[in-house]
């Protein structure tokens, strides 16, 4: 068995602290850990040469960092140090897999694709049949206090947070139109129907739409088709996500969101809303830690989670979210989980008030949420999943 593991850090923020978690749960596990930091990309690739050997070593990495863009890693011929030691890729894409086509096109020898949902990995499978699937691995979450000792819901400051950025969607339209009147028409269509039916995932009725107008669509035309629209991914998410929050605010609930854009939301009741600038992931943690309800509005995974769910349920706040197929499955409606609606948002504020109502109730979801989270859904359990589901295989 492989017994070294090779992460990345200096790219995005998120990711690096997804990777430094998985870090100490790998060595746990008895790994040995290397960081590439892409910010000292030679020293880190000089040291890398020492650390890698031929089989003994595997990269772990999410959306592809290290694979394609880090020159100090491909020798004069173009061969990448991972080809050239047999060392294996796994790559976690923590967006859909249509966000990356011309990565998807050019991968490592060795590479193994691990899907956040259920639905991409579905998606791999159709669209890039000669790519080794991996496994469906969820995101995991990070506790501030392992040992349980966050505040008491009654002593938290804020009633609602949630952490995520904000782009009007009306910001969009240049894609929309881009083409032309009858494009638009079309986009606004799939729109639509995503906003009438919020359980469909975007490639489902991406390709309804496609194949009604084009019923002899390959599906190579197809694949190629789906990174033209990403756009309506990203149209789809941020419009619910600013549906909700003022769902929330115009009906006199207060909510303070961690995150860039919250400035630019149309609402009736702005003093309702409070925000911060995100800075970082441990920032977005602490503010979990203080909030009462920890709100979630799922990124279009649906069948899968975001770890703001399980941050949310380690740093002892009741998370409250929209569900996915996923989610159904593993969390119990108000022991561990408050779940809403997209489709019945008018209900949303008798939801936080109810709960809101009941701090004895919501103390007895944060105790059960914490312990089940705690066991199950870390990122050193996601060390533990790779490591018994993958890593050890290959």
């Amino acid at each position: 068995m492989r017994h070294k593991i090779v992460l990345m850090i200096g790219g995005t923020e998120t990711l690096e602290y997804f990777s430094l978690q998985l870090k100490k749960g790998f060595e746990l596990l008895g790994y040995k850990t290397f960081l590439f930091n892409q910010e000292m990309e030679e020293e880190s690739a000089e040291a890398l040469y020492k650390f890698a050997d031929s089989y003994d070593t595997i990269l772990v990495t999410f959306n592809f960092d290290g694979i394609h863009y880090e020159t100090s890693l491909f020798d004069v011929q173009g061969i990448s140090i991972w080809d050239k030691r047999k060392i294996p890729c796994v790559n976690i894409v923590a967006d859909h897999p249509f966000y990356y086509p011309e990565l998807l096109e050019i991968i490592p020898r060795i590479y193994y694709e691990v899907s956040i949902d259920r639905y991409h990995g579905k998606y791999i499978k159709k669209y890039y049949p000669d790519i080794k699937r991996g496994m469906f691995l969820p995101l995991g979450g990070t506790p501030l206090y392992p040992d349980g000792s966050f505040k008491c819901i009654a002593d938290r400051p804020y009633d609602i947070v949630f952490t995520g950025n904000y782009t009007p969607p009306e910001e969009f339209d240049q894609y929309i139109m881009r083409n032309g009147d009858e494009y638009a028409d079309f986009y606004n269509g799939i729109i639509d129907d995503l906003i009438s039916d919020p359980g469909q995932p975007c490639e489902t009725v991406i390709e309804r739409h496609i194949y009604r107008e084009i019923p002899e669509a390959s599906k190579d035309q197809m694949r190629s088709t789906f990174p033209n629209m990403i756009f309506i991914d990203t149209y789809i998410r941020f419009y619910f996500r600013g549906l909700v929050i003022k769902t929330l605010i115009d009906s006199g609930l207060k909510v303070h969101c961690v995150g860039n854009g919250w400035n630019r939301l149309c609402c009736r009741c702005p003093g309702n809303l409070t925000y911060s600038p995100y800075t970082s992931s441990e920032e977005c943690l602490k503010t979990i830690s203080q909030g009462k309800i920890s709100l979630n509005v799922m990124p279009w995974f649906k069948d899968g989670a975001h770890d703001r769910i399980f941050n949310s349920m380690l740093n002892g706040a009741v998370c409250l979210t929209d569900h996915s197929k996923y989610l159904d499955e593993i969390l119990s409606p108000n022991k561990n989980i408050v779940f809403y609606d997209l489709k019945q948002l008018d209900m949303l504020p008798f939801i936080v008030n109810s709960l809101l109502e009941d701090t004895g109730q919501m103390e007895l979801i944060q105790k059960e949420a914490f312990k089940y989270a705690m066991e199950n859904h870390t990122w050193q359990q996601r060390a533990k999943m790779l490591h018994n589901e993958l890593l050890k295989f290959i």
